[in-house]
């Protein structure tokens, strides 16, 4: 189909269009737009965005991975480096903080 006319079709009717495709993870939690661009062969099936969410047990492994490497970059002294990794960890932080908010409610 061309851009045009998926544009002009519904959510529920993207939807349905994309479960075709096959093996295509996160359906329901897509808004129109990613819709879209996954079906005119934007973004490849089952592939995570930049925006997806990771489960906690995947934030708490990145979390553990980033200190490590920070650990590393420190011992050789690149300060740029832990400076990135700490704005990393701030923002991997406080997704974890967030996620723990929601399952708790």
């Amino acid at each position: 189909m061309d851009l045009d006319a998926l544009k002009k079709m519904t959510v529920a009717e993207l939807r349905e269009e994309a479960k075709k495709l096959g093996d295509v993870t996160g359906l329901a939690a897509m808004k129109k737009n990613e819709l879209v661009r996954l079906l005119s062969g934007g973004a490849p099936p089952g592939k995570r965005g930049r925006n997806a969410r990771l489960t906690r047990a995947e934030l708490k492994q990145k979390i553990r991975a980033l200190k490590k490497d920070r650990a590393s970059a420190g011992e050789r002294m690149a300060k740029s480096k832990v400076e990135e990794f700490n704005t990393q960890l701030r923002r991997y932080r406080r997704r974890l903080r967030r996620a723990a908010r929601h399952k708790a409610a």
